[in-house]
């Protein structure tokens, strides 16, 4: 019986020895390096609002108040008159990052001013596109100057009043 059990471990290990050298032999190995490079958050910052200042509606037909994105305003057609006392300017946003990045800026194309139930739609005019992807937008050193103008038809049934909203400017790294 000893004799039985001695041989078949004997068989069972020259059984065994081939495959674990088949096994070695079809072994392959590779290395992989691992990195990841870090980057400064994004943030953007609202410096300035948009001011349309205090503006008389025409007594007839539609006049047109405009800021343009430097800063110059209008006002124009119908009888409708700017008056002074009130700073008027566009919008100012500062975006800061990591410097050399490609970035994404969103503003929307228009956004309500309201008072009560009664709105006025100004269409905006950003000096970057509405959606727009720039490459090296924040420069070596990683900040940009967004500039934001605006602009509405004043009709003569305005309602008077203080109108106010607001709009988002959204950047993103790509």
């Amino acid at each position: 019986m000893k004799k039985i059990i001695a041989l078949a471990l004997v068989a069972a290990g020259f059984a065994a020895a081939p495959a674990s050298a088949q096994s070695a032999a079809d072994t392959s190995t590779a290395t992989a390096n691992g990195s990841v490079t870090i980057i400064r958050p994004l943030t953007v910052t609202k410096n300035t609002d948009l001011v349309f200042g205090r503006v008389v509606q025409p007594r007839s037909g539609t006049g047109t108040v405009s800021i343009a994105n430097n800063s110059n305003t209008t006002v124009a057609g119908a009888g409708a008159v700017a008056l002074s006392g009130i700073t008027t300017s566009h919008a100012t946003f500062t975006v800061d990052g990591e410097g050399g990045q490609v970035v994404t800026v969103a503003i929307p194309s228009t956004f309500d001013l309201a008072n009560g139930s009664n709105t006025i739609t100004v269409t905006l005019s950003p000096d970057v596109g509405a959606t727009e992807t720039l490459s090296n937008a924040l420069g070596a050193a990683g900040s940009k100057a967004i500039n934001v103008g605006g602009s509405f038809s004043l009709p003569a049934s305005q309602a008077s009043g203080e109108y106010t909203g607001t709009f988002d400017v959204t950047v993103a790294y790509q």
